[in-house]
């Protein structure tokens, strides 16, 4: 009988010790998402290799001091933590995605989940372009995330500082450039480069020194539309890029930014979602809303206005996962807006790519005109100007706005834009 107990004893902790150890562990929460893609030629299709690949936060339009650069296969992939962003890629010989004046595509991360954004990049049209190259420094501290900007002539070209202060400039046509860095709370010293055809200006080296003490106030007046707190930013005027760390939100509609590095900028506001634009109109009559910062308090009020509310298809304002339509002629409906004369229609894809509409180079002209009656058109619809670049493509993201025009016989073109849908709305994916 004792040796049935024990054998029983023995048994029954055998069990006991399975069951210990058969117990699952707990799952470790993840603390960040993964961002990664594929680069490759838009024509060709070839993999790119050594694109830059920079991460901004949408929410500021700044960059986050997350970059990495394309294997040899194409591929780039880099850790996140929760967030809505976009990226801007850049390489020798290649334009940049997306092009300087073209507003990205956002993106939403989720810890633990793996999101994809492959970029298509096409050839440069800067012929033998060269290269500027160097390090941001502040005495001995690599300076990271910093907005490098080489100038000439009101013509600039820009990059962001890695986390060891290195930076490149691409595809820059042969001149001589003013090159400066721009971060929040440092002053930058102004380099030279010299750049010559299909060359490196290498060293061209920056010197950033704390301190920068320069604040800007001003309240926002809000014209057709109701007040709202909005997002403000100080950009470059020559890149429109947002100047790391000059972003901030109004409070009672109206804010300051501090630690502003001597300079001039524009002011910016409402990058979000929040059915407010800057005015067009307000900066045909009074001009871009312009700064210039040297140390001290410098006032700078300025208007935004009622957005052009775009109906479907769309991304929903508290998301920007593009909407899903079934067909590549999908009608665009938007709701309409007060005082407008006609309308006009812009389709382009997620690498920035016009495909339908929007206007000639520097808003001479527009390619489309829909009466201001309208407020739906078809994709493609020739009846109102020019038919599409190319057509729309199953699997593919694309974003559409729509511009207010009023005619104007005051203004050079004959009219004026009085307002556009905001850029992070109107997101679709061709299924």
């Amino acid at each position: 009988m004792k040796k049935i107990l024990q054998l029983l004893s023995l048994s029954i902790l055998t069990s006991l010790l399975f069951v210990v150890g058969c117990k699952k562990e707990e799952p470790v929460p993840a603390t960040t998402g993964t961002l990664s893609g594929t680069i490759i030629d838009a024509i060709s299709g070839s993999a790119l290799a050594d694109v830059l690949v920079v991460v901004f936060d949408a929410n500021t339009n700044s960059p986050i001091g997350a970059s990495v650069s394309s294997g040899t296969d194409g591929a780039y992939s880099v850790e996140l933590d929760s967030g809505t962003y976009f990226v801007k890629a850049s390489k020798q010989g290649y334009e940049k995605s997306p092009p300087a004046a073209v507003a990205p595509i956002s993106f939403n991360i989720t810890l633990g989940v793996t999101t994809t954004k492959d970029i298509e990049m096409f050839e440069s049209t800067v012929i033998d372009g060269g290269w500027i190259s160097g390090k941001v420094m502040a005495g001995d501290v690599a300076v990271a995330g910093a907005l490098v900007v080489a100038d000439n002539a009101g013509v600039g070209y820009s990059t962001i500082s890695d986390e060891a202060g290195n930076y490149a400039i691409f595809n820059v046509p042969a001149a001589t450039y003013a090159v400066n860095a721009w971060l929040a709370g440092y002053n930058s010293t102004e380099v030279s480069a010299s750049v010559t055809a299909a060359t490196e200006s290498t060293g061209t080296d920056i010197v950033m020194t704390e301190g920068a003490g320069g604040s800007v106030t001003g309240s926002i007046s809000f014209l057709a539309t109701g007040n709202l707190e909005v997002d403000v930013a100080l950009t470059h005027p020559f890149t429109g890029e947002t100047i790391p760390g000059l972003d901030t939100v109004t409070s009672n509609y109206v804010y300051k930014l501090t630690n502003v590095p001597d300079g001039t900028y524009l002011a910016r506001a409402s990058y979000n979602n929040d059915g407010i634009v800057m005015d067009p109109d307000w900066i045909v009559k009074n001009g871009e809303p312009r700064v210039t910062v040297n140390g001290g308090e410098v006032g700078r009020p300025f208007s935004v206005t009622n957005a052009v509310s775009v109906v479907v298809p769309t991304n929903e304002a508290t998301s920007v996962e593009p909407v899903v339509v079934t067909t590549t002629t999908p009608t665009f409906e938007w709701t309409p807006y007060s005082a407008t004369s006609d309308y006009v229609i812009e389709v382009m894809d997620a690498n920035g790519k016009l495909i339908w509409g929007g206007f000639t180079a520097e808003y001479a002209s527009k390619n489309v005109v829909i009466p201001g009656s309208s407020t739906s058109i078809a994709f493609g619809d020739t009846s109102v100007g020019n038919a599409p670049i190319e057509d729309l493509v199953s699997g593919k993201t694309y974003r559409w706005r729509i511009f207010a025009s009023k005619n104007n016989q005051q203004s050079a073109t004959g009219w004026e834009l009085i307002s556009v849908s905001e850029d992070q709305r109107g997101l679709f994916i061709v299924e």
